[in-house]
């Protein structure tokens, strides 16, 4: 099976890339092929990136919080890089203090960000209360990192308002493209792996055609994706 490079989709792509995928495979008769459980799990993670998707498209509160969810990302990295810079200062005092931070860092996930939004929020409000928690109290004020901390808590606050806000919309959908992509990029990639692999293990001209349709359907969608990133990159850099 043709390697696919995912991170290269929008979520626009990927939906149509993994449909069409499903499509392919669904025509097959996947119970025959072994291949059900595998697709029931990739269709029911689909179905939770549609959902995210749809309210991405209609909901603008959705656009505000994602935006808000990438401010407090870019401040809990900037604070955490902060922290790892100071160990390398000349000052063993300020060293001390950053390697005495930087273990808090490690006990909540030093990538949280990459955490689901109620995760993030939990480890992040539990970060900064060890930080304004002695000894670490101390520690941050050795280096200085009370601006740091104080625009990770507005941003932390001003993300909590606004998440506030979509739940209590009377639009129940919870689902967050951030949050689905992951789960269902992983299920796709079993499903293939197993297709590629029933292939190998039978002699059957069903899955020699449906790997041959599957190849097709990732050449064409890469050969896409790649034209399309190159065309923003030098849009970005034009700007």
């Amino acid at each position: 099976m043709k390697k696919i490079a995912f991170y290269l989709f929008s979520s626009n792509a990927l939906y149509t890339f993994i449909k069409r995928a499903l499509a392919l495979i669904e025509e097959k008769d996947p119970t025959a092929l072994g291949l059900a459980v595998f697709v029931n799990k990739a269709k029911a993670l689909f179905n939770n990136f549609d959902s995210a998707l749809k309210r991405d498209m209609v909901d603008p509160l959705t656009v505000k919080v994602n935006d808000a969810d990438q401010t407090r990302d870019n401040r809990y990295i900037g604070l955490k890089n902060y922290v790892n810079a100071c160990r390398y200062r000349e000052s063993e005092a300020w060293q001390q203090a950053a390697e005495q931070i930087g273990r808090a860092f490690e006990r909540y996930g030093s990538e949280l960000y990459r955490m689901s939004n109620a995760e993030e929020s939990a480890a992040i409000r539990n970060l900064v209360n060890d930080l304004n928690t002695e000894p670490l109290l101390t520690a941050c004020n050795t280096i200085e990192a009370d601006p740091w901390i104080s625009e990770l808590i507005v941003a932390q606050e001003s993300f909590t308002v606004l998440e506030q806000q979509r739940v209590s919309q009377t639009d129940k959908n919870t689902f967050t493209l951030r949050e689905t992509r992951k789960p269902l990029v992983t299920a796709l990639r079993s499903l293939l792996k197993m297709v590629e692999l029933q292939q190998q293990a039978t002699e059957n001209a069903e899955l020699d055609l449906l790997v041959e349709q599957l190849n097709n359907l990732i050449s064409q969608s890469m050969t896409s994706v790649r034209m399309s990133h190159s065309l923003n990159e030098k849009e970005e850099t034009a700007n």
